[in-house]
């Protein structure tokens, strides 16, 4: 970790191009403020915030006279270190009748502003830890946090120290903002790594990501001050970086989970598709590779994307404090899945296409449970294949992941992997390469350099002619991310010929069991090893694209899905990560992981049944979709929140804005939308006696099913065993 923060970088950032030191004329709004202090007078808190190096200084003023407004107002001058310090002496002397000037906390950036139901609050970040660096933009994580009471105490009335209004504060002070969240003042943490070389002349952090978590809190002062310097973007889900090398060369290894803001909360209160077609546990996952100079000219990197998510159908099950396992619950009959092909809209908007659906359910249970889902799901692609264009119809993979495991000779890693290697067929990945016309402009941008990390203008270099081709802003708006990325391999191949030509990912593999827990976690590793070899051998540190499963480098990898699929698992469902594969690959004792999966279970059945409630609470009031108001029922009140989210005001922020608008959506062919008889029988859980029965009538509907087989299997040519998973439909 400690040689990641020595990553040799030197371009500035698009949000901080030019140092004031050298050009005190450049728009103060470009500056990246790191560091802070708050004050306070009677009338007053004073934020003084600073660069990393604290060589120049702004203020923020917010008054504390009024009881239930938010007045914020930013001072435009930007202050030298002895100037600052001038100015707290005068406002000191200014409010020396009134108690003067106080300090009251060092802080490190605004996490938001709430009100309840009189007073706002400030939430700010006082203590933070770098967890790593990505092509040497620092990325954070919060160690404290405080809650402090804008209006002055002689000023408040009854109302904001009532019992309502302090049972809000502690609810959203159950809102851990020390575990599992993270942030950059430099880097768009929320986009990968792609997206972020690909995103010409964007000068702020995109607040209106679906992935940062704070969008609504940060609102009021984002929109007041008419920049995003004072705030920061907390992504929530999963940070974690390793430094690994292979012959001498080292290398860092880095997995991004991103978890949505939308439709998001815990496992039984959010389970399916919202009407907007926003699914429950949407969690983005990001593998990045870089070498020891990424960031600068000389440097190579590369990462590929996946996600997870809940299946894209109205169900449901009833949190029980009697049994483990509730029914599922097909909710609503929609004939023409309407919310799932929005759902796959938003994927193609976000990703492009192909989309790969990965389905891990069960095919057989004695009681249906899994296996009615599974079958309206196959209805739902099936339908939705039969209206779309080939170009962009769904491929469909379904493999009862539970049936396969149990038998003695089950390679369940292997199966994955060769569903992984197929997908990284369709999508690729992205690399940057490496152009050999890109150095010139490189040096010539150093000279402009302050000294300050690398930039992504620079990353957007290393990908071939990007800044010349995005320097207008009507050819950014006007093109496709499709388009733009079929102009700049073009211009890649006809201006680099001797560089090693950029590659971009298209598509993405969308793996699922019920929870997209469990089971989806042992999937995405196998996905990511495939990845790792094909991102390694592209960056010349490998001579094959493949990874030895039992390597150091493939045990170092499954350890961070491992950790990955812990955290998600205890933000979901309450509890670490149900697994038996990678104990038995790593050689634990067999009694021991019994044991562990069984306390596992006790205590997610117990966060579950009796503490979910209050948790969905918290997220429903952090993220904006219940906002307090005099009168009207609390939070705890209600019977459900199933408005709040499909009409709550958390949703509502950037209705415009949440995935890329410069994406074409889908496309549909002139079929005229008609019921499939079967949902209907579905929709009554009809029981099916015949497993045959099922398979036939659920298969026939799905177009580009495909088989799963073992790697080693597959390239041992026409004489070899299929090695065709038994159930692999």
């Amino acid at each position: 970790m400690a040689k990641l923060e020595n990553l040799k970088t030197n371009l500035s950032l698009p949000y901080a191009k030019i140092h004031p030191s050298i050009d005190p004329e450049a728009d103060p709004n470009s500056y990246s403020l790191e560091k802070f202090r708050l004050y306070e007078t009677r009338a007053r808190y004073y934020l003084i915030g600073s660069d990393r190096n604290k060589k120049f200084f702004r203020v923020l003023k917010i008054d504390r006279s009024e009881p239930s407004d938010l007045n914020i107002s930013e001072d435009p001058v930007l202050y030298s270190p002895q100037e600052i310090k001038n100015l707290l002496q005068r406002i000191a002397e200014g409010n020396r009748a009134t108690g003067g000037l106080n300090f009251v906390a060092k802080v490190f950036g605004i996490v938001g502003c709430i009100k309840f139901l009189e007073s706002y609050y400030l939430i700010l970040v006082t203590k933070r830890q770098q967890i790593g660096s990505i092509c040497g933009h620092a990325i954070y994580s919060i160690d404290e946090s405080q809650l402090i009471t804008v209006p002055h105490v002689s000023v408040q009335s009854d109302i904001a120290h009532s019992k309502t209004e302090l049972r809000y504060k502690k609810l959203l002070s159950s809102v851990d903002l020390t575990k599992d969240f993270f942030y950059s003042y430099t880097y768009p943490i929320m986009q990968s790594l792609q997206k972020n070389v690909l995103a010409m002349g964007e000068e702020r952090m995109p607040y209106d990501n679906i992935f940062v978590w704070n969008a609504y809190l940060t609102q009021a002062i984002r929109s007041r001050c008419s920049n995003t310097i004072w705030t920061i973007a907390l992504v929530h889900g999963h940070f974690k970086q390793i430094r690994l090398s292979i012959f001498g060369r080292d290398f860092s290894v880095t997995l991004v989970s991103r978890r949505s803001r939308h439709f998001a909360g815990t496992r039984y209160l959010k389970r399916g598709v919202n009407d907007r077609g926003r699914v429950a546990n949407d969690v983005e996952t990001e593998q990045i590779i870089l070498d020891e100079e990424a960031g600068s000219c000389k440097g190579k990197m590369s990462s590929v994307v996946q996600m997870r998510g809940s299946i894209p159908l109205f169900w449901s099950q009833e949190a029980s404090r009697f049994s483990p396992k509730p029914d599922i619950i097909l909710q609503r009959y929609d004939p023409t899945y309407q919310a799932t092909k929005l759902h796959f809209e938003d994927l193609a908007k976000r990703y492009g296409n192909p989309i790969i659906v990965l389905n891990l359910i069960k095919t057989v249970e004695k009681r249906p449970r899994e296996m009615m889902l599974r079958r309206e799901f196959a209805h739902a692609v099936g339908y939705l294949n039969a209206i779309l264009s080939e170009e962009n119809q769904l491929k469909f993979i379904h493999w009862d992941f539970h049936k396969f495991a149990k038998s003695k000779s089950a390679n369940v890693l292997a199966v994955l992997g060769a569903v992984a290697s197929e997908a990284l067929d369709l999508t690729s990945f992205y690399y940057s390469g490496k152009p050999s016309l890109v150095k010139k402009r490189a040096n010539q941008l150093n000279r402009t350099s302050t000294g300050r990390d690398a930039s992504l203008r620079d990353l957007r270099g290393k990908s071939g002619d990007l800044v010349k081709i995005g320097s207008g802003s009507e050819n950014s708006n006007s093109l496709t991310s499709r388009e733009r990325e079929g102009d700049l391999s073009q211009q890649i191949k006809t201006d680099n010929c001797d560089g090693d030509p950029p590659r971009f990912q298209s598509g993405v593999l969308r793996t699922n069991c019920i929870d997209c827990l469990d089971r989806t976690n042992v999937a995405q590793y196998a996905y990511g090893l495939a990845a790792l070899g094909r991102q390694l051998h592209a960056m010349g540190l490998t001579d094959k694209p493949k990874v030895d499963p039992d390597s150091s480098i493939a045990a170092a990898l499954m350890d961070m899905y491992q950790s990955m699929g812990d955290a998600l698992a205890q933000q979901y469902g309450g509890s670490a990560a149900h697994n038996t594969v990678f104990p038995e690959r790593q050689g634990k004792w067999k009694a021991t992981t019994q044991s562990r999966e069984f306390l596992k279970s006790i205590k997610r059945y117990y966060s579950n049944a009796y503490t979910d409630g209050e948790k969905q609470d918290a997220i429903n009031l952090f993220l904006g979709y219940f906002q307090p108001q005099e009168g009207k029922p609390a939070l705890w009140e209600l019977d459900s929140d199933y408005y709040l989210h499909v009409s709550g005001a958390g949703d509502d922020l950037f209705p415009d804005k949440c995935v890329e608008d410069n994406v074409k959506p889908l496309g549909v062919v002139g079929k005229i939308l008609a019921p499939i008889p079967a949902c209907r029988e579905d929709f009554s859980r009809m029981k099916l006696t015949s497993f045959d029965k099922l398979i036939e009538r659920t298969c026939s509907s799905i177009k580009n099913v495909r088989l799963c087989s073992e790697p080693d299997q597959r390239t041992g040519g026409p004489t070899a065993n299929s090695g065709v998973a038994p159930d692999a439909a």
